[in-house]
């Protein structure tokens, strides 16, 4: 791994000086929780919602125990009338004209009658608690934002705006109508993490359909705080050996999350310019995405994605590996690049894999059938790097 301290003694950057980041930031190990996601919880007196005892950080997003609450442990129900508070790792920031906040909680399939209705409610203390508004549950399979997966059982995510309430430390749901099964929640993330560093990012590599389909999605946040570095460029690195790894599909673009519709992406913001492959086409070494505003050209170095911001692909645009013996992401090796010309490199073996989840952002089912088959369980990878 190229640190940002290796890359500032070559470049000679006066900025670096101020920018090497200590051990703990350039690799955090599991023990670290991802600046994203709730890392505590407080059943509010009377509840017991399974919040308390439950392993918290990354969701699992395959939630084995549609019982009771998620993240992978748990069997109290979250029933009507219960509330808890969950503590986020990072203050959560509201930026203006984006959802904020992502509440995942699992959803029956066709013709179920599970639901629960919820009220948000957030803190920046934790004494005074502010209402978002409720969601229901059932929305999932009657309202939501990919149709595909409206009529099917998983875990679905439900998206809110912090409207005005900035740091957030704390998040209060409270199960205020539904049916017995009470709401089984999986995880919660802030979109906008707010992490006190100048050069900051979160990336998250999902791997895409089934095993024998070696695709991939990414998504990039810059979790800098205000008045941090902007990302200007991701570039992908595929293995030098076996030779006949190929990196494909690499022309597909990463798009700005639009603001009302969850992990729906409209604009493009990364744009292929280098190593630019369609699937089934020749080997590429490299993929190089850069920073655009109109979608053809690239902007000048000195801009890029800002802190606060996050793009990805979207759903049914990945890039695609063909690789011998389902190496996947083996070898790999990414980096990012910052508005002012220093760069983080690291691997996908030594770094990512150290910070793996069981996870699927989208429910993986392939649509052969009129009964979808599951094609899961898969891993998503989530790195995180900051430094001052």
């Amino acid at each position: 791994m190229r640190s940002l301290a290796t890359l500032c003694a070559v470049t000679s950057l006066a900025l670096c000086a101020a920018a090497a980041p200590t051990a703990a930031s350039q690799q955090l190990d599991t023990a670290h929780p991802l600046s994203s996601y709730a890392m505590a919880a407080v059943d509010e007196p009377g509840s017991t919602t399974g919040a308390v005892t439950a392993a918290l950080g990354v969701p699992d997003y395959v939630f084995t125990n549609d019982e009771g609450l998620g993240f992978g442990a748990g069997t109290e129900a979250f029933d009507v009338g219960e509330a808890t508070v969950l503590v986020l790792s990072r203050p959560a920031r509201d930026i203006a004209g984006s959802d904020d906040l992502v509440i995942s909680a699992f959803v029956g399939g066709q013709g179920a009658s599970d639901n629960a209705v919820v009220r948000v409610e957030v803190s920046d203390d934790g004494v005074q608690f502010h209402s978002l508004g409720t969601f229901d549950t059932a929305d999932g399979c009657t309202n939501y934002p990919h149709p595909h997966e409206e009529d099917f059982a998983g875990v679905k995510h439900f998206t809110m705006d912090l409207a005005g309430h900035d740091m957030t430390t704390r998040v209060r749901l409270t199960n205020t109508a539904g049916s017995a099964q009470g709401l089984r929640l999986d995880g919660i993330e802030a979109l906008h993490p707010h992490v006190d560093a100048t050069h900051a990012f979160e990336l998250r590599l999902e791997r895409y359909r089934g095993k024998n389909v070696l695709r991939f999605l990414v998504r990039i946040k810059n979790i800098a705080g205000l008045g941090g570095v902007g990302i200007h460029e991701l570039r992908i690195d595929k293995p030098p050996s076996p030779a006949d790894t190929n990196l494909e599909e690499t022309w597909t673009r990463l798009y700005d999350q639009a603001g009302t519709s969850g992990f729906d992406y409209v604009r493009p913001l990364f744009l292929c310019v280098e190593g630019c492959i369609r699937d089934n086409g020749p080997d590429t070494l490299f993929s190089r995405h850069v920073w655009s505003e109109d979608g053809v050209n690239e902007t000048p170095t000195g801009l890029g994605l800002p802190p606060g911001h996050q793009a990805a692909h979207k759903r049914y645009r990945n890039f695609d590996l063909d690789v011998p013996n389902s190496g996947y992401l083996s070898g790999f090796t990414f980096t990012i690049t910052f508005t002012d010309g220093t760069a983080h490199e690291f691997d996908f073996d030594s770094d990512v894999v150290g910070q793996a989840s069981v996870g699927r952002l989208y429910q993986k089912y392939q649509y052969f059938d009129s009964t979808p088959v599951i094609s899961g369980p898969m891993r998503t990878r989530t790195y995180e790097f900051n430094a001052p």
